[in-house]
């Protein structure tokens, strides 16, 4: 199909990417958050985290606890509120959750102590609002510590006219090798899980199946979920990018059939969902399995006490393997992560590696002027 699509210039671009990631959040997930932070017990993280009786140098104290959105209704919000509470239990600290914003998160981490008073925790903006420009090289990762991850959110996915009978990406590229004449329309939004996605799945198809079918994958930019699922029932969009918890009540039995969806191509393995990743569709990017979940971490500055971050790693750790903990990430559809996963070491190889593989993926993305109708 065809159709004429605003163009969208480099410069706004990558503005309209850093605010998105750093503004992302969990959509429809705010029912689930706000039952499973009813089911752990305890007030709202805005109004402090009671302490437990763990033990830690931090005991008794007030610890802030700075994320890098502005909201407190989105997935960085609800995960790091989560953390919080657990946190303040296991190691007996009044935490609260301060929603700064990705600027002034990042600006506490080159200004507080390193006594593990003020803790960020943010997603992958940490470290691509440098990689895109948007804020300072003294930003760098390089330049505070990476603590322990903390979760993450893998909830977000392709999704389709159910009419089309798509269940996984490669229906998409097997629809356009059959179709010589076809293009597919995808709905995405500049800057957000959705570029970094659909860029990652069009230099796979066009690696692997050639131009002739890569150049027939367009993007159409911009929209709320509301107006990319509305597109879709309108067939001005062949597929649309958002999250499952989004998508998910569309692709129940007894849907119409011109609002019935499938969803496919996710981030990662999403817990509760049958769906396939676009991982575990074959997706790869530089010869490895492509996945994209937004993983959530500990920073901490620079020069932080190597004591204290040992005890915030033991704590997590002791958090990440608790029953309860991982009943109320999984009503959020996040996942938790192993112990070993959440270490200190482990976590800052991890990260330092998403970076090297989004620098990357971000030299080789075509621009948007190419990929638009």
């Amino acid at each position: 199909m065809k159709k004429t699509v605003k163009k969208i210039a480099a410069a706004v671009m990558a503005a309209a990417m850093v605010a998105s990631l750093a503004g992302c959040g969990g959509g429809g997930s705010q029912t689930a958050a706000t039952t499973a932070a009813g089911n752990s017990g305890g007030e709202a993280a805005d109004a402090g985290a009671s302490a437990g009786g763990g033990e830690s140098s931090l005991k008794g104290q007030n610890v802030r606890v700075v994320i890098g959105s502005t909201s407190t209704s989105g997935d960085s919000y609800m995960i790091a509120d989560l953390v919080t509470r657990y946190l303040s239990k296991e190691m007996g600290f009044n935490g609260k959750v301060d929603a700064i914003g990705n600027a002034a998160a990042l600006d506490e981490m080159q200004n507080s102590k390193g006594d593990g008073k003020t803790v960020m925790m943010f997603h992958d903006m940490t470290f691509l609002s440098v990689l895109f420009g948007s804020v300072d090289e003294a930003y760098a990762l390089e330049n505070m510590t990476v603590g322990p991850r903390i979760g993450q959110n893998p909830g977000a996915c392709f999704g389709a006219a159910a009419e089309d009978n798509w269940n996984n990406l490669s229906d998409v590229v097997k629809y356009l090798q059959d179709n010589p004449d076809a293009t597919v329309s995808c709905n995405i939004e500049s800057g957000a899980t959705s570029h970094l996605a659909f860029v990652a799945w069009y230099l796979y198809v066009k690696e692997t199946y050639g131009e002739e079918v890569s150049g027939r994958i367009k993007a159409i930019v911009g929209g709320t979920t509301a107006e990319k699922l509305q597109r879709l029932w309108d067939r001005n969009a062949d597929i649309i990018y958002g999250d499952t918890s989004a998508f998910e009540q569309y692709t129940q039995d007894g849907v119409e059939d011109q609002l019935k969806m499938t969803m496919f191509g996710s981030c990662g393995e999403v817990e509760g969902l049958e769906i396939d990743s676009m991982a575990k569709d074959g997706v790869t990017f530089e010869g490895e399995p492509f996945e994209f979940a937004k993983d959530f971490c500990m920073y901490f500055p620079k020069d932080m006490d190597a004591n204290v971050l040992a005890e915030y790693e033991a704590a997590m750790k002791a958090v990440t393997e608790n029953p309860e903990f991982q009943a109320d990430m999984a009503k959020l559809y996040y996942n938790a992560l192993s112990a070993d996963e959440v270490g200190v070491d482990a976590s800052k190889e991890f990260i330092y590696n998403k970076r090297d593989m989004c620098t990357s993926l971000i030299e080789q993305a075509p621009s948007l002027d190419e990929l638009t109708q």
